[in-house]
């Protein structure tokens, strides 16, 4: 076997264990509220440069196995899988030309982000995951449907900026991050933080979170999320997915 070969097949092995990972944290999403029918996607930059891998349409999230997801280009042209491409590629496409960070992206409806998504209001500290999320959410405003052209992708890729987190109202959310486990949770935790809000407000008794002050990098109440917490929760949350397959 020459030696080119071998990185190849490397290079393939790779690919296809990233794709496994990407496929259980559908089906990790899935346990955590983000089904929606067969909408919703996750991408992950392809390590080649040649554009991305999307998961195939037509599928839920809690379905997603390790062959399910296409590579597509940024201009979305399929080069390689079997199925058919999700509408909304440009969410991917336009957040990863913007983000050169960015290696994982997250799209999905969960019920109370959504719902979340068509009030006024921004996140405030109800809980550990809305302070985790500080300064980190971003709100695309425009009420419009799919986003499904790339001038649509620029504007939602904008918006999100810096920020890990974009409430897109009255549709739903957008991670990213630099790994699978950070996109996916963030998007579980975004969708914690406004289950917690709404529910506070829904109960009409006063609540406050902590002040704007101690929230700063460095204050009392500000919580990040280092490596091995973000090692740590994953871990837990593939535990569960374990749990959640084993044939009974």
């Amino acid at each position: 076997m020459s030696g080119t070969t071998a990185s190849n097949e490397m290079a393939q092995e790779g690919v296809e264990a990233t794709l496994a990972e990407l496929a259980r944290a559908h089906r990790i999403l899935a346990l955590n509220g983000h089904v929606n029918m067969s909408l919703g996607h996750m991408a992950w930059r392809d390590p080649e440069g040649r554009g991305f891998w999307l998961k195939r349409s037509g599928l839920g999230f809690e379905e997603v196995g390790p062959t399910d997801f296409i590579l597509l280009d940024f201009n979305g042209r399929q080069l390689a899988g079997s199925g058919k491409r999700h509408a909304e590629w440009p969410i991917h496409a336009e957040i990863m030309r913007l983000r050169p960070d960015v290696a994982v992206t997250a799209h999905s409806h969960p019920l109370n982000s959504a719902v979340f998504s068509a009030c006024n209001a921004a996140l405030g500290g109800v809980c550990h995951e809305n302070v985790l999320l500080h300064d980190k959410v971003a709100y695309y405003r425009k009420a419009q449907g799919l986003i499904t052209t790339p001038e649509q992708g620029r504007d939602l890729a904008d918006v999100l900026g810096h920020n890990s987190v974009v409430l897109m109202k009255n549709h739903g959310v957008t991670t990213c991050g630099a790994t699978i486990a950070s996109a996916a949770l963030s998007a579980i935790f975004i969708e914690r933080a406004c289950t917690a809000q709404l529910l506070a407000t829904a109960s009409q008794l006063p609540w406050s979170g902590p002040a704007s002050e101690d929230l700063v990098v460095g204050g009392p109440a500000r919580l990040e999320l280092p490596p091995h917490a973000e090692a740590d929760f994953w871990a837990y949350f593939g535990r569960q997915l374990d749990r959640s397959e084993i044939v009974r």
